[in-house]
């Protein structure tokens, strides 16, 4: 920081570098606009109907006075030079005035840009509303609501095999009840009794019929005991037929048809 003392009993010896400390102090002031951020309003700036307020702004790392005027879509700066005498009685410039205001230009700043500043006292109340704990919770909840949904790439009817007990099955899913002790087999339209969806058949066990046996025959003995043109003794007389007939044999029991299996559950999405 420069600080200075002109207040002396003798005369001030006013010069250039003198001049040049003066200009390097104030300079130092300008970035303090940092603190607000490229294209604040520091200050004044107030918008009334189509007409916006004086005010200072704070671009590309300077302070300008900004000069009001008819509300516009782009802020440029301005600069107006003023030339002194020197002693070689020429004039050069020396006064550079600096300031914005709405306009168009090569260079051209549009206005929405700009935001105004809040004083810092008010930080720590503006801090405390952005974080509101009503607002927080809210959110939280909505997030674990979010997270908690099923997962929408999965086709609402979709069938599934579970593994595990039926009390663990998860949220979106329910049993599956017509296929409970049944086993599941693929549609084909061209396959009678497989070409109708969700038709149901088969049977866990099945007794042959008589058209179901392989063809066959059994050897039946046969005792002359010396009979002229021999005899049987196992015949069935019915009628003016004789029959012969074999002892009976089998116990016409169903048996088991069934594949290897290993039971599980059959579960359904339902979303």
């Amino acid at each position: 920081m420069i600080k200075f003392n002109f207040n002396q009993s003798v005369g001030l010896p006013l010069d250039a570098d003198l001049l040049t400390k003066v200009t390097q102090a104030y300079t130092l002031y300008s970035t303090l606009g940092a603190l607000a951020g490229n294209f604040s309003i520091i200050s004044g700036c107030t918008i009334a109907g189509s007409t916006v307020s004086d005010g200072v702004v704070f671009i590309n790392g300077e302070l300008y006075e900004f000069k009001g005027g008819i509300l516009q879509s782009n802020v440029v700066i301005i600069e107006e030079r003023t030339a002194l005498e020197f002693e070689d009685n020429n004039e050069h410039d020396v006064i550079f005035n600096r300031y914005a205001q709405f306009g168009t230009g090569t260079t051209q700043y549009p206005w929405v840009d700009f935001k105004r500043v809040f004083e810092t006292k008010n930080i720590p109340e503006a801090l405390e509303a952005k974080g509101d704990k009503t607002t927080v919770t809210a959110l939280e909840a909505r997030i674990a609501a979010l997270e908690a949904l099923p997962d929408r790439t999965l086709p609402i009817g979709m069938v599934a095999i579970w593994g595990r007990p039926i009390g663990d099955i998860p949220k979106g899913w329910e049993p599956y009840e017509p296929l409970k002790g049944r086993i599941p087999i693929g549609l084909d339209s061209s396959v009678s009794p497989f070409d109708t969806l969700l038709s149901y058949g088969g049977s866990q066990t099945h007794t042959n019929t008589i058209a179901e046996m392989a063809e066959h025959d059994h050897d039946m003995p046969v005792d002359n005991k010396n009979a002229a043109g021999g005899g049987s003794e196992k015949t069935l007389n019915s009628g003016s037929n004789t029959y012969v007939k074999t002892k009976k044999a089998g116990g016409g029991q169903p048996y088991s048809i069934m594949n290897p299996y290993r039971v599980v559950h059959f579960i359904q999405y339902i979303g």
